[in-house]
């Protein structure tokens, strides 16, 4: 299986939009050490766009917080 296709399946495995035929082609890729190489590697990149979109929410968070203790220390 060729790298655009083992991502493709990867991404439609994550929308929840595979098919079974698609999904028993995305388990027979694993098996294949160059398909599953190509799996860890779009696998990697899911997971580092989750983690740093939730860092970046935090982070706001945190601001917000912050400035609202701020706002209600200054009106004491």
């Amino acid at each position: 299986m060729k790298k655009k296709k083992s991502e493709a399946l990867l991404q439609r495995l994550i929308e929840n939009k595979i098919s079974r035929d698609e999904f028993e082609e995305l388990l027979r890729g694993i098996e294949d050490a160059e398909t599953a190489g190509f799996l860890e590697e779009a696998m990697r990149a899911h997971f580092d766009r989750i983690m740093t979109a939730y860092e970046e929410e935090n982070r706001k968070k945190n601001t917000e917080k912050k400035k609202a203790v701020s706002q209600t220390n200054q009106q004491k």
